[in-house]
């Protein structure tokens, strides 16, 4: 019978799918279907997780030079239309 990474007198009910030791009930946390122990449920917690890309700034950006680019072709066209 395997026993605990964590404490040896407990029996192991489980393998952390991370790190892949023998843990115990009181060791084990289920996420999402999968064991984990507590080390590793850490170092999950404090990784940073990544930003995605945020591309408001480039759309609104693009809307603005769309926008000026027909008001100036639009009073380009008025003006030439309106010419003698």
């Amino acid at each position: 019978m395997r026993v605990c990474y964590y404490h040896d007198d407990r029996p192991a009910i489980g393998i952390c799918m991370h790190c892949r030791v023998p843990i115990c009930a009181a060791c084990t946390t289920r996420l999402q279907g999968v064991n984990h122990c507590h080390k590793c449920l850490a170092a999950m917690a404090a990784r940073k997780d990544e930003t995605p890309f945020n591309a408001g700034p480039l759309v609104a950006a693009f809307v603005l030079l769309v926008g000026v680019g027909l008001l100036f072709g639009v009073c380009w066209l008025i003006q030439g239309s309106l010419a003698p």
